[in-house]
């Protein structure tokens, strides 16, 4: 039975150490390398071809959200599962539609862990009790408001790049439209989105799965 090749990513080297003793006396698991931060991640990915991922969310010089999103364009086979401490519902939510098969506690027990990797590699998904809770919240949660869909491809691309911190005049710079059509386009979201400044409009844009960070 092949080993399942696995990397590591976390910007803590206590926490990398206590997943590999969780994970060391499995005969299953292969672990290839360790990351401390995104871009490690990435370049490790690059060279060590790994099957699965195991990695952080916030990590410095590239987020484990921003690695995620490169590494399954990159490629599309390889599978992720997230480890953090952060279970607030627009991380769960942002990491699942970046492609992540997997999102745990760090506080998961030995078997957990195991279980959920041979179900992520084995093509299924597994999420800790309470990303499942913030899952099923979000699918009986009211539809959203209808308003919202009218968001043009235009206006989300304006809305991706105001959310990544970029001023009205560098958005129009990398859109190639006048800073006026920007501030347009960003009145019209206000009133589509029913909010009153740009952090609610971007909060909202969030949690309605509009853009992802």
């Amino acid at each position: 039975m092949n080993r399942i090749k696995l990397v590591l990513a976390d910007d803590h080297q206590l926490i990398r150490e206590g997943f590999r003793a969780l994970l060391g006396n499995n005969e299953r698991f292969d672990i290839v390398g360790e990351a401390e931060d995104g871009v490690q991640l990435v370049e490790m990915v690059r060279r060590l071809r790994p099957e699965l991922i195991l990695a952080d969310i916030h990590m410095p010089n590239l987020s484990g959200l921003d690695a995620l999103k490169q590494l399954i364009a990159e490629f599309p086979q390889i599978k992720f599962i997230v480890l953090t401490m952060h279970e607030e519902r627009e991380y769960v939510l942002n990491a699942i539609r970046l492609g992540a098969s997997g999102y745990l506690m760090k506080n998961v027990e030995r078997k957990e862990l195991e279980k959920a990797i041979l179900t992520v590699y084995e093509g299924g998904k597994y999420f800790s009790a309470e990303v499942a809770n913030i899952l099923a919240e979000t699918v009986s949660r009211p539809a959203a408001d209808p308003e919202i869909s009218e968001i043009s491809p235009r206006e989300k691309e304006v809305l991706n790049l105001v959310a990544q911190g970029l001023s009205t005049k560098l958005v129009a710079d990398r859109l190639g439209i006048s800073t006026r059509t920007v501030e347009s386009h960003r009145i019209n979201m206000l009133k589509k989105m029913k909010v009153g400044n740009t952090a609610e409009l971007v909060r909202k844009a969030i949690e309605s799965g509009i853009i992802l960070l």
